[in-house]
């Protein structure tokens, strides 16, 4: 791995944990489409999937007594089946064509976060939960970004922030560590991906914080709004780049 990659990886980690810390939203949906610029996409996802595991370990204080069994079980138990189909379209589909799905799922996880709190949310089901389960088991493992499904579905149906952000913690984390063995057993916990993950750690705590003071002094919405742009954009410079290379 070259330094100009580490340095990179480093810098793009305490970015994607400043913003999530501010807005909320998925820190491999922020580090995944800008580092796939400069690395290997599949790399990429593996590290997106550790960094944000370890990112939420310490968050699991906040979850206790918050969590809704119910909810969380059909969301982790439909993510079971989503999960081998995400590792085995890494494992089968080539670099370009996972480029292509981490810049789709981009554009349209930012449009749909961005649309989510003005449309109406619908009512909560076993059907529904099982589809955002699913979905996001399946993109998680295949992107790294398996939280748009499940942050869409979850917003309008679930006003408690405290319940909301349980709700979140409950699922990806043992969703994100079964993850990670398929990973390994399927060889794509690398040399490289260890490398860049422990070097960035400190990073994300970093960024965590630096969030933490940001939002005193920025209007979270507009913050949010500026990142979605930003990450449509870095999503269409990295289809279009991936169809040129493809021509």
């Amino acid at each position: 791995m070259s330094t100009e990659i580490l340095v990179a990886g480093v810098a793009v980690a305490f970015f994607a944990a400043a913003c999530y810390s501010v807005t909320g939203f998925g820190f491999a949906l922020v580090l995944t489409p800008i580092m796939a610029i400069v690395w290997d996409v599949k790399p990429v996802v593996v590290t997106g999937v550790i960094l944000s595991t370890a990112g939420l370990i310490p968050l699991l204080l906040d979850a206790r007594g918050h969590v809704p069994i119910g909810r969380v079980s059909t969301m982790f138990v439909a993510s079971l089946g989503g999960i081998p189909l995400g590792v085995f379209l890494l494992e089968r589909l080539d670099a370009d064509a996972i480029q292509v799905m981490v810049a789709l799922t981009v554009m349209i996880a930012g449009v749909l976060l961005y649309l989510a709190p003005h449309l109406s949310a619908g009512r909560d089901s076993m059907r529904g939960r099982a589809v955002a389960g699913f979905l996001g088991g399946a993109l998680g493992s295949s992107t790294s970004m398996g939280g748009p499904p499940v942050v869409v579905y979850l917003l309008g149906r679930e006003p408690d922030i405290h319940t909301f952000r349980a709700t979140l913690i409950a699922y990806f984390l043992p969703g994100n560590i079964l993850t990670l063995v398929a990973f390994a057993l399927v060889g794509q916990v690398t040399g490289d991906v260890l490398l860049l993950s422990g070097a960035a750690l400190p990073a994300v705590g970093a960024g965590i914080a630096f969030g933490i003071w940001l939002r005193r002094h920025v209007q979270a919405e507009r913050f949010r709004t500026l990142v979605l742009g930003v990450l449509v954009a870095t999503s269409a410079v990295v289809l279009i780049s991936t169809a040129g290379g493809l021509g």
